[in-house]
């Protein structure tokens, strides 16, 4: 299971969401115990010290450092801090050897670190006397510290426990859905490859996957259908006419051979003849390509092979019309492949090549390996393809304008194209300045 499949799927998003919301508002919670609590400690030890404050400077000056002295061993020099410092800011009594730097008489409460005489934190205030003397009154507040530091602590790992657990639970919600659609996807590629056989899986859920599963089996169904109706219409009518086609090219080869017979007119229509026949056996060879009878001849086939049968072949008709024919390519390369039926749409891509090359021109066969896997490829030296055409010279019977009167069906490319889709193949179109180059792409092994 890949991230980023993860990350796409909604069961995943919305479990990190309700984790996310979640964790704010148990992180808000705890901000607003944390607040509330730590400013009413706060208050409640400012309160105390006013109230110590008081006392003390209500305390006769002669009898003021004898009552700190008492108050200091009352209360223990590890809990309160009672200190009496000169105008000057020399201390006269008390376990606070100096004045703090931000501490001020009669201003706010200060908290200071663990100093010698009194070995914990403190918060203190400072009272101006009536002598010029100053007056600091102070608490232990270590323990309001780790109250803060435990509801912090709190705080930081309840939102980190909550974000894992979040994340763990949206993986593991996650997981069926992504191979659900793992599944669908696969029979959904199976479909687009042309199997309408294929249904999309459908769980006992009922969820909406299902229900999505369910119209698209509906749908493909209804395709499978009508394209079967179209195809048994169009196997009929061309089995139906080519039996009297060919009796009628009999009657006329009989004629022919009969003496008087004007053999120059009959044989321009047994060539006419032989021209519809010949479409109709195209017909019918890509509707059986295209029903996807033949995979069970597939094996692993070595490709070079193939194309050195495709190049002996026709090497003699590219000599005999002055074409040059060549071919190189790499050994070793194999492909999942019906070797016959390979062969026959390199054949032709190759007979292309050489019937729009013409006399003088040169054809080249090549086989080399690529990322997405082995490539042939069938290039020559003609007028190409105009860019508005690569598309459409891939349909039945097309015909470009200046092809008009080149010999053939208009349905070579459309067999080939029909055999590299049976094999899962690729067929690009491109320029070769000058010419055409056709690229056929298989898959690696």
């Amino acid at each position: 299971m890949r991230l980023r499949e993860l990350l796409r799927t909604t069961t995943f998003r919305l479990s990190s969401l309700y984790g996310l919301v979640f964790a704010l508002a148990l992180g808000a919670l705890l901000g607003l115990v944390y607040l509330r609590s730590a400013v009413y400690l706060t208050h409640r030890v400012d309160g105390i010290l006013a109230t110590e404050a008081d006392a003390l400077d209500a305390t006769p000056p002669a009898d003021l450092i004898r009552r700190i002295t008492v108050a200091q061993s009352l209360g223990g020099d590890h809990t309160s801090v009672f200190a009496l410092f000169s105008s000057s800011g020399a201390r006269l009594v008390g376990n606070l050897p100096a004045l703090p730097s931000g501490l001020r008489p009669n201003g706010e409460p200060v908290e200071i670190a663990p100093t010698v005489l009194f070995p914990a934190s403190a918060r203190l205030i400072a009272r101006r006397l009536p002598s010029g003397e100053v007056l600091v009154v102070g608490r232990d507040v270590s323990q309001l510290q780790e109250m803060r530091a435990i509801i912090a602590s709190a705080l930081i790992w309840s939102g980190v426990g909550i974000a894992a657990i979040g994340l763990a639970c949206g993986v593991a919600l996650s997981i069926a859905p992504i191979r659900r659609l793992r599944d669908l996807e696969a029979a959904c590629r199976e479909i687009a490859h042309g199997d309408l056989t294929s249904r999309l899986p459908v769980s006992r859920r009922n969820d909406e996957l299902d229900v999505f599963a369910a119209t698209v089996n509906q749908m493909v169904g209804e395709v499978e259908r009508l394209i079967a109706e179209v195809k048994g219409a169009t196997d009929t009518i061309a089995h139906d006419l080519r039996t009297p086609l060919t009796r009628a090219r009999a009657q006329l080869h009989r004629l022919a051979q009969a003496p008087g017979a004007p053999a120059q007119e009959l044989a321009h229509v047994t060539a006419e003849l032989d021209e519809v026949l010949n479409r109709f056996r195209a017909l019918m060879r890509i509707s059986e390509l295209e029903a996807r009878e033949r995979r069970r001849g597939f094996a692993a086939t070595d490709l070079a092979s193939v194309i050195e049968d495709v190049y002996d072949l026709y090497q003699p008709l590219a000599e005999e019309t002055g074409v040059a024919i060549s071919w190189r390519g790499e050994k070793g390369l194999t492909a999942e492949a019906d070797a016959k039926l390979l062969a026959e749409a390199v054949s032709n891509l190759t007979d292309n090549a050489i019937k729009f090359s013409g006399a003088g021109g040169a054809v080249s066969l090549s086989l080399t390996s690529g990322p997405e896997g082995p490539r042939i490829v069938v290039a020559d030296n003609g007028p190409g393809i105009p860019a508005a055409e690569k598309s459409s010279v891939l349909q039945r019977f097309y015909r470009g304008e200046r092809d008009r009167m080149t010999p053939g069906s208009g349905l070579g490319l459309s067999i080939a194209l029909a055999i590299l889709r049976l094999h899962g193949f690729r067929l690009d179109l491109e320029d070769a300045e000058p010419g055409l180059r056709a690229v056929i792409t298989c898959q690696a092994q």
